[in-house]
């Protein structure tokens, strides 16, 4: 997956005037960053960001046309958990390591929820903190609760992961629809969304929205 074959596929959308996402209404990208701008941020929350996001940011955008409602800018909405804060913490720890490597929910919490038990508030906030996704940044959001998250701490650095806590469906990594199955990079990702759109895959069939 390259940014060639990603502006490509981009210019193959505006040329054919392909329909776009309902949560999106132009081909449209926030200004490039520079080296100095992107070592900043790197510097300020003490993690380094993936090649490929790097490549992204300096030569397509910072945010902008992309899943779900576009991409998060990179800045203080990265590290921000929009939902409901829970004991008024909202921002994402990036120094701890990212803590999953396979598809995370809590059974303890649907139990709970299913018995009406008396820890029930207790195990919400637990299920519902923002530690659950340290060593993350948020990269867009799905609506409905739904975050995209981009590991960048931790063994599953560098690939991206979903949290639908926001309807109890845990959070989960991204894999490539081949009989690999295997964990997707940014570029990996994002490119995945680009071709539902040129392949003009139904809503209602697609990955990605």
């Amino acid at each position: 997956m390259t940014i060639k074959s990603i502006l490509q596929k981009i210019d193959e959308i505006r040329a054919k005037k392909i329909a776009l996402p309902p949560s999106q209404n132009a081909i449209d990208f926030n200004p490039t960053l520079n080296a100095d701008e992107i070592a900043l941020f790197e510097k300020k929350w003490k993690i380094e960001l993936p090649d490929d996001l790097k490549c992204f940011l300096s030569e397509i955008g910072n945010g902008g046309f992309g899943p779900g409602h576009g991409l998060i800018p990179l800045g203080t909405e990265s590290i921000l958990d929009p939902r409901i804060p829970v004991g008024d913490r909202d921002t994402i720890d990036t120094e701890k390591d990212f803590a999953y490597g396979s598809a995370w929910n809590y059974e303890p919490l649907r139990r709970a929820m299913e018995e009406g038990s008396a820890d029930q508030d207790q195990l919400m906030e637990y299920y519902f903190s923002v530690d659950r996704i340290s060593g993350a940044i948020r990269v867009c959001d799905w609506g409905g609760g739904g975050l995209g998250l981009l590991v960048v701490k931790g063994r599953e650095h560098g690939k991206v992961w979903c949290d639908y806590r926001g309807d109890f469906g845990g959070i989960f990594p991204e894999t490539t629809p081949d009989e690999d199955s295997s964990r997707m990079s940014f570029l990996q990702w994002y490119e995945a969304w680009l071709d539902e759109i040129v392949q003009e895959v139904p809503m209602e069939e697609r990955r990605f929205w």
